[in-house]
């Protein structure tokens, strides 16, 4: 049976469109408690944040599914969905690449700018994401070092993946990825794995 213990904390209505098979990528550049934004695993749970979510970043097709999403707390009980392996990960470092991708993430042009701009001279990681959904939603309860402004969790235990699906089928992910892959293609690889 398939276990894992690694999540990316990322808004819910990020994970949402992940899970609904909308976009495949995440922009990330880590968070305050991080000196840098590093990928240590290709397999993670998606673990969702909700008190930071804002409707003036999010591009206007994706205000509906933020409303509906439960309201939650942080530091409420943990629901795991999904899960997701890095099929792709990359550094840019220039707004014209990061450009090229606006139509393929959640966020407006200016907040995932604002990613870019945030400690300048570290590079931004965009991460292509092929999604799985859990058969059934695992609940955990909230512990003290889930919270706080950092990109990975470490899960006090092990939780089985075992009969997940693919968010989307093999042909559907391609035909939403290849875009993606294609406008990264002279993008420096980031380093994923320990």
């Amino acid at each position: 049976m398939d276990f894992l213990r690694h999540a990316l904390k990322e808004w819910a209505v990020a994970v949402a469109a992940l899970e609904r098979g909308e976009t495949a990528l995440v922009v990330r550049k880590g968070g305050i408690r991080e000196k840098a934004f590093a990928v240590p695993e290709t397999r993670f749970f998606l673990f969702k944040s909700y008190e930071h979510q804002n409707p003036a970043q999010l591009e206007p097709a994706y205000h509906d599914l933020l409303s509906s999403i439960p309201e939650r707390r942080d530091d409420g009980p943990v629901i795991l969905t999904s899960f997701a392996e890095v099929t792709g990960a990359y550094e840019v470092s220039e707004a014209e690449e990061l450009e090229a991708l606006d139509p393929h993430h959640v966020w407006t042009h200016a907040y995932a700018e604002s990613r870019l701009k945030w400690r300048p001279k570290k590079p931004l990681t965009v991460l292509v994401l092929r999604t799985y959904l859990l058969a059934e939603p695992v609940e955990l309860a909230y512990r003290a070092e889930y919270g706080g402004c950092k990109s990975w969790i470490d899960l006090l235990q092990d939780v089985p993946t075992a009969n997940a699906r693919p968010a989307l089928d093999d042909a559907a992910f391609e035909r939403l990825s290849r875009p993606v892959l294609d406008t990264l293609e002279g993008s420096r690889p980031a380093p994923v794995g320990s």
